[in-house]
């Protein structure tokens, strides 16, 4: 059976997000987002260098250890073709509690811009992410 165009789209998208989440490193990450990028969460939006936020992911990573939280794992994917340049896609992590319970959820929302062979995080929505100290 052959992908249709929706279950290609899916399928990229979720790989993308999949690399997206186990990308630690600055130069893996790097290739992921524009430059700049909008960041949006419950405070409100703005644009941040790429560098900026790449500098923030070892932060980001010991913010999990110090939560009692595994990395998260990709649980869930929706994406919808806006155009021929963008896709709106959510995604739903969950990451494991160390000592144990029920997992945290992560959700966000990315807007990428698609060149037809990669994506790249043009918008950034973060819904749902670590639980306040």
């Amino acid at each position: 059976m052959t992908d249709t165009p929706t279950a290609t789209l899916d399928g990229r998208v979720r790989a993308f997000l999949a690399t997206f989440s186990r990308a630690t490193d600055p130069a893996g990450a790097a290739a992921h987002f524009a430059d700049p990028f909008l960041l949006a969460d419950a405070t409100g939006a703005r644009p941040v260098p790429r560098a900026a936020f790449l500098a923030a992911l070892p932060a980001r990573e010991r913010a999990f250890a110090d939560a009692g939280l595994d990395a998260p794992v990709l649980t869930g994917v929706n994406c919808q073709r806006l155009d021929d340049a963008y896709v709106l896609a959510r995604g739903d992590w969950d990451a494991s509690r160390t000592a144990g319970g029920p997992p945290v959820r992560l959700s966000s929302s990315f807007l990428l811009h698609d060149d037809g062979t990669a994506f790249r995080v043009v918008l950034y929505l973060n819904h749902e992410g670590l639980p306040a100290a």
